[in-house]
């Protein structure tokens, strides 16, 4: 007799399913494992005028060639089914990219299916949103049904529990086609199968986390041993998943959007602020076809670098002046801290700067920042949604409104004084770490009179030990790109931080994306579903992150970046910002 068993089972009891989430960190490391899983389908569905791409749950950039396991990287499988990496399959470019998933029936077990642990808060509305996916299935495969189920975490356990939580289920009948299909099903038309739970599709920060998606095999009388199936690019949209020229292409960029280019160099850390510009020049300016002049030079201010708990370090006017008068526009990080302390409980909080601790320094800073001859852009209280800073959110009792009038002091101080030459930058980061509902970043907003420019830091492999996870550029960025230019339209977009670490090769092999090819894809979509970041800043700082760490990392960004016409040369966007 054939066994039967019930999905829920699966998903709660096998010690298969891992979840792994991550981010973005400075100085600590972080691996958040938990037990959770999801299942999904899709259907064909209307384009929306206001579709965009909401949030890439998985494109398998960060895997190599032929890889089979993947506990790491949180995917599973389960019963019959087999995983493996593959790139033959893949188109190069787009959405396609160059890896996807082989999805094999092969065994004995009278189920199968798949999946990916999330644990991770995703906004997704209802009403508007859809889950979508590419899918091969080769025309041998014949008749072939696919279930899929989306599950959340309403009682915030971080695993799923029957008793407890909503289960979303829908089924579809694959079509065989030896192309690629691309699949889309509204999220409305997901019914929940099971009694658990509040019967509320409400995955965000003020329902609960979506725990994972999962594809199932339901009816396996219907395939043959060794029958595959080829997966790529599982994400959720706001509508349909816009396209371009073919399924694969992402919607084109608007004629008039562009990108202006910025860099921070060790130069910096020497003092040496008016020397940051030529050093990163100099790498990809060989002949006067390439010539090309950044428009921002982006440096960082602590409070004071020599151990002390005395903030000292004031703005070097004379030499911030020279980069203004060579035709830069300097953009400052402020940090409200001392470095090099033993002791970093002494460190400023949220509360000391609310309470005017630090006042009179600020008022110094910001009438010495007046004397600087041009707009001068002004990035405080950063990353504020990590927990490595001592003015994050995290290490502030949790609470995003200390934080809004900290932002607020620090910006009336300026306006108070008259300094009327600081574009202000509210920047958080890629990812929300620890992801907890009181650490969703727009209850941080200040508002719209206290930020001029909003900022984001991307970065691939950066804070955590070991081998880190690999991710793409539009997977690191897809959802709170998708928040910020939702959320706050009417404010230009700044990528204030961003580079990719090397492959280890030792430890990784080499049938893995290369950090050139990172760099190619992070073009392609700044130059297309990412368009409207107005400043892209490479942090050129940490030999695996510099952009010149190998050959083809310094020529995939001259050839993908440096010589692209988007990427604008000069200031002039940043100098007639104060008009």
């Amino acid at each position: 007799m054939k066994k039967k068993l019930r999905i829920t089972d699966l998903l709660t009891e096998s010690s298969d399913f891992h979840l792994i989430m991550h981010g973005k960190m400075k100085i600590k490391s972080l691996h958040y494992f938990s037990v959770m899983c999801v299942l999904i389908t899709a259907l064909f569905t209307v384009n929306s005028a206001n579709a965009q791409l909401k949030s890439l749950i998985e494109d398998f950039e960060g895997f190599a060639d032929g890889q089979k396991s993947f506990e790491k990287e949180g995917l599973f499988s389960y019963g019959s089914i087999e995983l493996k990496t593959i790139r033959e399959k893949t188109k190069g470019f787009g959405y396609s990219g160059r890896r996807a998933m082989q999805v094999k029936w092969s065994g004995d077990e009278y189920f199968g299916g798949w999946g990916k642990g999330l644990g991770l808060f995703k906004h997704l509305n209802h009403e508007t949103d859809h889950f979508n996916f590419y899918i091969l299935n080769p025309v041998k495969n014949d008749k072939n049904t696919l279930r899929i189920i989306i599950q959340d975490d309403d009682n915030h356990s971080g695993k799923f529990e029957e008793e407890h939580d909503d289960s979303w289920e829908y089924t579809l009948e694959l079509k065989a086609s030896d192309e690629w299909q691309l699949i889309s099903v509204p999220l409305k038309d997901f019914e929940n199968a099971n009694e658990g739970g509040d019967g509320i599709f409400n995955i965000n920060y003020r329902g609960g986390m979506l725990l994972g998606v999962v594809f199932d095999f339901p009816d396996i009388e219907q395939y043959s041993s060794h029958q595959k199936w080829y997966f790529d690019f599982l994400s959720f949209s706001n509508g349909k998943l816009p396209t371009g020229e073919t399924i694969f292409h992402p919607h084109p960029a608007d004629e008039d959007d562009f990108s202006t280019l910025g860099a921070w160099t060790e130069k910096g850390l020497e003092g040496k602020i008016s020397n940051i510009a030529e050093d990163f020049e100099n790498l990809f300016n060989c002949s006067e076809k390439e010539k090309k002049q950044l428009g921002v030079i982006h440096f960082f201010k602590p409070f004071a670098v020599d151990g002390g708990h005395v903030e000292n370090l004031y703005p070097d006017v004379k030499s911030i002046n020279t980069i203004v008068q060579a035709g830069y526009t300097p953009m400052i990080t402020l940090e409200t801290r001392f470095i090099g302390l033993e002791d970093e409980s002494v460190q400023p909080n949220l509360y000391s700067i609310v309470e005017g601790h630090f006042d009179n320094f600020l008022s110094n800073w910001a009438r010495q920042v007046s004397q600087i001859e041009g707009v001068v852009l002004l990035r405080i209280l950063h990353e504020f949604n990590g927990d490595w800073y001592p003015w994050s959110i995290a290490q502030n009792d949790r609470n995003p409104d200390l934080y809004i009038r900290a932002y607020r002091h620090i910006r009336n101080i300026f306006r108070n004084l008259g300094v009327d030459n600081v574009q202000f930058v509210w920047c958080p980061n890629s990812m929300s770490t620890p992801q907890e509902h009181w650490n969703y970043i727009m209850d941080a907003y200040p508002g719209d009179e206290y930020v001029d420019f909003v900022g984001l830091d991307v970065f691939n492999g950066a804070g955590q030990t070991g081998v880190p996870v690999w991710r793409s550029f539009r997977k690191e960025t897809a959802d709170i790109y998708y928040m910020l230019t939702q959320e706050l339209p009417h404010k230009p977009l700044l990528l204030c931080e961003t580079a990719s670490r090397e492959r280890m090769n030792e430890e990784e092999g080499q049938y893995f994306q290369s950090k050139a090819q990172w760099i190619e894809q992070m073009s392609e979509a700044l130059t297309t579903d990412f368009s409207k970041f107005r400043l892209v800043v490479w942090f050129n700082q940490y030999e695996p992150f510099k952009v010149e760490s190998s050959f083809e990392s310094r020529m995939a960004f001259l050839k993908y970046i440096w010589e692209n016409p988007h990427f604008q040369s000069g200031n002039r966007y940043f100098e007639n910002s104060n008009d």
